[in-house]
């Protein structure tokens, strides 16, 4: 395909040149295209042309360009001084990025046929896109002198002058036009962009108050000039500007956002804060341009100082102002998200989801925070529900599984992973979560095999998961089974975090299972080092082991104070009753 395209190309400036179609033989490119003379067609020629160019065009539309070409060919045997033809080649030369090919044919139509607009066009296209602006330039000279009424082309020959900073002519360009139309908005606004590009300050303020002069009651061009004085730092005139805005329209919003920038520059902070409000409470300041500024001001940092306080007052008026508006919510759930407020930040997500139930990101930030916030009610519900619109997002099924287990639903738990698993696909962190909650959930289902295996399949890929070494140590230690692998893992443990008081009481306790008494006392000593003397659990292992090494007395201080902080075993009371551990909990620890 390639190879036909590249000849008939060749043969078709053949026909330029000679006026026929040399069969099988490749002509080269000429350096000038030569224009032919007119031809005058007899009826049947103009028909057999008429059908050839027709079908020539659709053959290139359906991106058959060995056919089209093949038919632009016919085209030029009957008419070789068509100069629609060279039109359409120099199109095809353009898509192909020769430019100069492109050029010549496009210079030759425009010989033939010197007032088609399009052909003109065509040109100073090439002329730009070949970097050539002068002649781009004069091609929209012709066109204007043509077309008086085309101010389109005005317009685009000053945009060619001002894409190579030739400004002054640009602005020649438009002074022409103005001459013509009188002033315009658009006009002077192009003119006020070209003379600040050309460093003209001075005429870029004409320009404006020009407009001024013609509009006074149009408040955005006072606007205008006063982002002139702002920026050549001309505080007081541009605060006289913002006046006579005032004047005009008492109710202007925007007005009151440039009051605001403009007091709080110059340190009037309360003033600032009053226009600002002003500007908020304003409703026909759309909700989206009052987002942009927090947004502004959030993301940077709140450099203006303005107070936590302030920021949600003016949160709340974007509430009361645009009631139902998802961004205002998204924004106020995201400023109270980093502000801690996790109550707060919760209701204005369950408002977004009210009106967009298909927003992942929303569902995933919710849920994290019903489980920060220990709220697995509301996290299995809601992870229900996210799941009605995502079936196939793993990590729902992870907030549900989880949720489920905390709430000791544990057969729905298990079903909820082991459904999820099926979509994590590839990734590996995805499968080590499931594994680990599902290890967690069997086990308390009562499946401690199905528990190990899912564990051991966790640390083939995560050796060093300390979450996974250490309930796996301890399950282990609980059931008495593989004591000297349970005491591998939980060395690891404390290895990798050494004062970690769980893992540390883990550690203890294995050493505890196979006898190992004092050195359990010295690793159980470090646990309360740790903290770990505000967990019952903990304290009443210290406990158990004092009792193990003969230490009556101390066990029975330290069970006292396990039973002062709740949430000990079920056998703790009995402990302290008769200063002993029950026969009941000596057989569990034997496995009868």
């Amino acid at each position: 395909m390639k190879v036909g395209c590249k000849f008939w190309m060749a043969v078709l400036i053949g026909c330029l040149v000679s006026g026929s179609v040399l069969a099988g033989e490749i002509v080269p490119m000429p350096k000038k295209e030569i224009v032919q003379k007119e031809v005058r067609l007899t009826e049947a020629q103009k028909l057999e042309f008429d059908f050839a160019f027709a079908e020539a065009t659709k053959a290139i539309l359906l991106q058959e360009l060995d056919k089209g070409l093949s038919l632009y060919a016919t085209c030029l045997k009957i008419d070789p001084s068509s100069a629609v033809v060279r039109y359409e080649l120099a199109n095809i030369y353009m898509s192909q990025e020769d430019l100069g090919s492109a050029l010549e044919l496009s210079r030759a139509a425009v010989s033939l046929q010197p007032l088609n607009i399009w052909y003109q066009i065509q040109l100073a296209n090439i002329y730009q896109k070949k970097g050539m602006m002068d002649q781009a330039c004069a091609v929209y000279d012709d066109l204007v002198k043509l077309h008086p009424e085309r101010n389109d082309f005005y317009y685009l020959q000053a945009a060619i002058f001002a894409s190579v900073e030739k400004f002054d002519e640009a602005i020649e360009v438009y002074n022409r036009l103005e001459k013509k139309e009188g002033i315009q908005e658009g006009i002077s606004l192009e003119k006020e962009r070209l003379y600040l590009a050309a460093g003209n300050r001075k005429m870029a303020y004409s320009e404006i108050q020009k407009l001024i002069k013609k509009n006074p009651y149009r408040a955005d061009f006072y606007g205008m000039l006063a982002d002139l004085y702002t920026e050549d730092k001309d505080e007081d005139k541009a605060f006289e500007q913002y006046e006579k805005i005032l004047k005009i329209d008492p109710e202007n919003g925007l007005v009151h956002f440039y009051l605001a920038d403009f007091y709080r520059r110059k340190g009037e902070i309360e003033k600032s804060n009053a226009s600002l409000t002003k500007a908020f409470r304003n409703p026909e300041i759309e909700s989206d341009q009052k987002i942009q500024f927090l947004i502004s001001i959030l993301m940077n940092g709140n450099k203006e100082g303005m107070s936590d306080e302030y920021l949600k007052e003016l949160l709340d008026i974007l509430v009361e102002v645009h009631p139902g508006q998802v961004r205002v919510h998204a924004l106020y759930a995201d400023f109270l998200r980093k502000r801690k407020d996790n109550e707060g930040a919760r209701y204005h997500l369950r408002k977004v989801l009210e009106e967009e139930k298909t927003n992942y990101v929303v569902w995933e930030e919710l849920l994290l925070i019903d489980n920060e916030m220990l709220d697995f009610e509301s996290m299995f519900n809601e992870s229900s529900e996210a799941l009605k619109y995502f079936p196939t997002q793993p990590l729902l099924y992870i907030f549900k599984g989880v949720a489920a287990a905390q709430k000791q639903e544990y057969k729905t738990s298990v079903e909820t992973l082991e459904e999820g698993f099926s979509y994590i696909g590839e990734n590996v962190k995805l499968r080590v979560q499931f594994k680990t909650y599902l290890g967690d959930a069997y086990y308390q289902m009562g499946d401690a095999q199905k528990a190990f295996k899912a564990y051991d399949e966790v640390l083939l890929f995560e050796p060093e998961n300390v979450i996974v070494l250490n309930n796996y140590s301890y399950y282990l230690s609980v059931k008495g089974q593989e004591l000297e692998k349970a005491k591998k893992m939980s060395s690891l443990c404390i290895k990798l975090e050494a004062e970690n008081s769980t893992y540390l009481d883990t550690h203890g306790w294995v050493l505890y299972r196979m006898g190992e008494f004092k050195d359990a006392k010295s690793v159980l000593e470090k646990a309360l080092k740790f903290g770990g003397g505000e967990s019952a659990v903990i304290v009443e292992h210290y406990g158990d082991i004092l009792f193990r090494l003969g230490e009556n007395e101390k066990a029975l201080e330290e069970w006292k104070k396990a039973i002062e902080i709740g949430e000990g075993s079920v056998y703790l009371a009995e402990k302290i009753k008769t200063g002993s551990i029950p026969e009941e909990e000596e057989k569990q620890e034997n496995g009868q």
